[in-house]
């Protein structure tokens, strides 16, 4: 069976990088039909005052004054104000941006705000704690809207610097009754990376485990210890989420689902599903139709 493209409404971003503030966003969405999406790039949206539900793929978090919410490509988002004049800012940057300004991908997933796998939650902070990245947005607002020579450098440098003071914010709020043995780090870090790039195909552990050259068992022992789920919890987390998108956001059958998940069989997938979910795949769709 030919895999169908484009399954999920996706919006995708026609320049590297985008500033905007939150009323702009409004007030775009208010002259066209929103429904929820998917995206190619990654948004950062920096509330200053605002009131509604920002839903980033199956859960709801309030939208809150000063909080900084982090959406990673693919993930399916949507948001409903309360507030009729929200006051924040957005910033829009597709991969190639990071990798032409000398932020790695994977430098990024490190600094743990964005999805990776498992949940990245948003960053509640102070009045003053978003004081001091207010001055990085501004940087960043300034450039954009500037004619000057080598702006996307200094965008590039700006959105760094933002990030970095992001991530040292939110290591404030971690507690933990242990410190991470450095290859252990690694080998969690590659694992989550790895599950991204290959959930589709890959669905057993040892799979995973042989991109690290580690046993299956180590890999696992590894994975619990420092995550508190099974590598095969993990493995299995990621492709319930895609198909729970696939389900509510597209409009593919059951079986071009499973074909999508790398399952040839849909009554494997099926199986699968429910044996995870406690609800059978079209039970699970018929409640969730848009």
């Amino acid at each position: 069976m030919q895999k169908s493209e484009n399954p999920i409404r996706q919006a995708h971003l026609l320049t590297p990088f985008a500033y905007r503030t939150m009323a702009e966003v409004e007030e775009r969405r208010s002259q066209a039909p929103d429904l929820p999406h998917r995206h190619d790039y990654f948004t950062v949206l920096a509330v200053e005052s605002a009131e509604g539900i920002h839903q980033i793929d199956f859960t709801e978090y309030p939208l809150r004054a000063n909080t900084i919410y982090f959406v990673s490509p693919e993930q399916i988002h949507h948001i409903t104000l309360i507030s009729p004049v929200p006051r924040g800012h957005v910033i829009l940057f597709r991969p190639d941006f990071l990798q032409d300004y000398s932020i790695a991908p994977a430098q990024l997933y490190d600094m743990d705000l964005f999805f990776n796998c498992d949940e990245a939650r948003p960053l509640e902070l102070s009045s003053q704690e978003m004081n001091q990245l207010l001055p990085y947005i501004q940087g960043i607002a300034n450039e954009f809207l500037s004619e000057k020579t080598q702006k996307w450098e200094a965008i590039g440098a700006w959105l760094k610097l933002f990030l970095l003071e992001c991530k040292r914010l939110k290591a404030t709020r971690k507690s933990t009754n242990k410190s991470w043995d450095n290859r252990q780090a690694e080998i969690v870090k590659q694992f989550k990376n790895d599950v991204e790039r290959f959930f589709r195909r890959q669905h057993k552990v040892n799979e995973y485990a042989e991109h690290q050259h580690l046993t299956a068992n180590h890999l696992n022992e590894v994975i619990k210890n420092e995550t508190g789920t099974s590598a095969k919890e993990f493995i299995q987390h990621r492709l319930i989420l895609e198909a729970k998108r696939l389900a509510r956001y597209s409009e593919l059958n059951a079986k071009e689902i499973a074909y999508q998940l790398g399952y040839e069989d849909v009554a494997q997938f099926s199986k699968f599903f429910k044996k995870c979910e406690g609800i059978a795949f079209t039970e699970f769709r018929e409640k969730n139709e848009l």
